[in-house]
């Protein structure tokens, strides 16, 4: 039997448990399970803000979740067409709270699979919390 290996992006910038349940979600979906971390320029450029953490802490929290086979990096030069031809998966998971219009991960060649979001928790809410 051949392994399938899948493949998610994200900041995980803090990481909290709605990203440890989407990962065990992925996880379910293959046998591998490959996550690229948005670089510290990437984070900047895409949303509009500085990371609250610093990218070799988010891979080594990343890389410490049981379900994650191998950790890459996507930065503004190596995104998700780069990832998926350099690591060749089955399978691209994300968050439903992405969609077809907004993902547009289709056109990367592989199935893409959206996998359902933690309610009521988000990176977002834990900086906003930080900061007051």
């Amino acid at each position: 039997m051949r392994e399938i290996t899948g493949i998610t992006f994200g900041a995980f910038d803090p990481i909290h448990y709605g990203h440890i349940q989407l990962l065990e979600l992925c996880k379910s979906h293959c046998d591998r399970l490959i996550v690229c971390v948005s670089d510290d320029n990437y984070i900047r450029s895409r949303k509009n803000r500085p990371p609250y953490l610093p990218l070799r802490q988010r891979i080594r929290h990343v890389g410490a979740i049981r379900y994650v086979d191998m950790v890459g990096v996507q930065s503004l030069e190596f995104g998700k067409p780069e990832a998926v031809l350099l690591y060749k998966p089955d399978v691209v998971l994300v968050g439903d709270d992405w969609n077809k219009s907004t993902f547009g991960g289709e056109g990367l060649g592989v199935p893409v699979i959206y996998l359902p979001r933690t309610k009521r928790i988000s990176s977002t809410q834990i900086r906003n919390a930080d900061a007051r």
